[in-house]
């Protein structure tokens, strides 16, 4: 049998309206779940207090409650009207049945659904039922480096969710009233924190979908540009200086990857802006991780500068037999 409302509120059967009022805030603030976050036991007892406060706060359903008890909202809901008999289906009856029998025959019609039904809240498609518009996600943005964009990223997120207000049951009154605990929005905003990982691979402007704190939100990806590679889909494009020497005569050269470093053998003669191409050493495909993209090394030839005499005699020197090599082709 549920428990007596006044009771419930720790109230008299003469309590006025504000004394009602400020028992309902009190006990509220003591059982919201928010501040007794996963006590079942807790939400329970709220969910009872606000019952009680939506019957009392209103002066028609207390008068309904103090002559027939816990009955009344059946009473009103079949549209009975104290002093008077009431008839549905061509039966009459009147309400001083003993407390448990003939209730099923009123159903469970509560009184939330008949003002839906009165006043057509909801649309409603052709097949009857509700059609609620879907909220746009929430979107979070985050900024990844190209090492992040490599080996995919954990990021913690801090969400606002709106939750139905389980005073009212999103209806933002309690009776004749604005619901007290979401001043008649319907719902309220909770806190929620949680990590998302972000998968290898993901794209400059990308939007993620994720799951956090029991919400779903986007993450709307900047990678942050990089100053030793430019992106294009899963391949890099990186430059290598090299000097003239090393370029004519040839050996290693030092080429940086994502993962750090990697020597490159440079044959005799390279010239300036050939391309060299490194396959497994760019970046991951989003959702197949084990796909490596192309990194393409381009070689830039540096002239030395601040020539020594001797240096500048020997480039002479070398320019002379070049050009008697070209003589002597020519003959």
């Amino acid at each position: 049998m549920p428990r007596d409302y006044y009771e419930l509120l720790g109230l008299s059967r003469h309590s006025t309206e504000k004394e009602i009022r400020t028992a309902f805030r009190k006990l509220a603030r003591k059982h919201h779940p928010d501040v007794n976050p996963g006590q079942r036991d807790a939400e329970a007892r709220f969910k009872e207090i606000n019952e009680a406060h939506e019957v009392l706060s209103d002066p028609k359903t207390r008068n309904l409650y103090d002559r027939y008890g816990h009955n009344w909202r059946r009473l009103q809901d079949t549209g009975f009207r104290p002093g008077a008999a009431a008839s549905s289906g061509g039966f009459t009856w009147s309400p001083g049945f003993p407390s448990g029998q003939n209730q099923d025959m009123f159903g469970d019609l509560g009184l939330g659904d008949m003002v839906d039904r009165l006043f057509n809240r909801g649309r409603k498609d052709a097949k009857g039922s509700k059609r609620r518009q879907a909220k746009p996600l929430k979107e979070t943005k985050v900024s990844l480096s190209l090492e992040e964009v490599y080996a995919g990223a954990k990021r913690s997120i801090q969400v606002t969710n709106e939750i139905t207000c389980i005073a009212c049951n999103g209806q933002g009154r309690m009776g004749n009233a604005l619901c007290s605990i979401c001043l008649g929005r319907g719902s309220k905003e909770r806190l929620a924190k949680g990590e998302v990982s972000i998968p290898p691979g993901v794209e400059n402007g990308a939007r993620v979908r994720v799951n956090t704190g029991g919400s779903t939100m986007l993450l709307a990806v900047t990678v942050l540009s990089d100053a030793r590679f430019e992106r294009k889909g899963e391949d890099l494009f990186t430059e290598v200086e090299v000097s003239l020497y090393d370029a004519i005569l040839g050996g290693e050269v030092v080429v940086p990857n994502i993962k750090g470093r990697v020597a490159l053998e440079m044959p005799p003669e390279t010239p300036n802006g050939r391309v060299f191409r490194l396959g497994g050493l760019g970046l991951p495909r989003l959702n197949d991780p084990d796909y490596k993209g192309i990194l393409y090394v381009t070689i830039k030839v540096v002239l030395p500068k601040e020539l020594t005499e001797e240096e500048r005699q020997l480039f002479q020197r070398l320019n002379e037999l070049r050009g008697t090599d070209k003589r002597t082709d020519g003959n």
